[in-house]
């Protein structure tokens, strides 16, 4: 078992994506890794305290990425206009990012439009994002 699953994650978001929280943002323990604004720790989203920072494999969740993402100065995929459509709408991406497997945060424009998996050996990019958002991103690109 992790010890300290929030200080961990907090490590993997600083290392991997150089993602640094906002100061009164903070990484939380309950029923979960959790993130929000301390002063808030009363206010419940969808039950819950927080937004679910990752699932319990220890992955970012796509609320993470999209509510945080724009902080990002590492593993982000820029894609042009129709490629922002395709994966928008669910498609998976052929992009060779090279010889390692990764989360990546996927941008257009100035945009994070969300999280996904770049899968080395299939050179593809894996949509993450939940297909309920999908049409709400699609529609503002």
């Amino acid at each position: 078992m992790i010890q300290n699953k929030e200080r961990n994650f907090k490590k993997y978001a600083e290392k991997h994506f150089k993602i640094v929280l906002p100061e009164g943002i903070d990484i939380f323990y309950a029923k979960g890794v959790r993130i929000g604004n301390t002063s808030l720790t009363g206010s419940k989203i969808n039950g819950e305290l927080g937004y679910a920072a990752c699932d319990f494999g220890f992955n970012p969740t796509n609320s993470f990425i999209q509510n945080f993402g724009h902080l990002a100065k590492k593993n982000i995929v820029r894609l042009n206009e129709e490629e922002a459509k395709e994966f928008a709408s669910g498609k998976n991406i052929k992009m060779d990012l090279g010889k390692k497997s990764k989360y990546v945060i996927i941008n257009y424009k100035k945009f994070v439009l969300g999280l996904g998996y770049y899968d080395h050996t299939k050179q593809k990019i894996v949509n993450k994002i939940p297909e309920k958002r999908r049409r709400i991103i699609t529609n503002n690109i």
